[in-house]
């Protein structure tokens, strides 16, 4: 396995902002050059960019009643039973 340059070091260090949108014009044009002649990070970004997106999507879409409930009886009974000791966990 080869070691990333520092580009591609540079790349993983700014990827958050880039995909945030938090980058100036000059840092985003990097990274956009540095990706079309390096396909690790390319399909990292492109990755990330997916993922970014569908977390969005599913933040957005209401859960099922069905599964709000169980969600709230599975809190109940874990307030009930009140804090864990280290005891419990063995």
């Amino acid at each position: 396995m080869t070691m990333p340059s520092k580009t591609c070091e540079q790349i993983l260090t700014d990827i958050s902002g880039y995909l945030d949108g938090d980058l100036d014009a000059t840092a985003c044009e990097t990274i956009e050059q540095h990706c079309q002649q390096c396909s690790s990070c390319a399909a990292l970004v492109k990755g990330l960019r997916e993922t970014v997106g569908l977390c969005r999507q599913a933040g957005s879409a209401p859960l099922p009643d069905a599964v709000r409930q169980r969600a709230r009886e599975s809190v109940r009974r874990l307030l009930e039973r009140g804090p864990s000791r280290p005891s419990d966990a063995e």
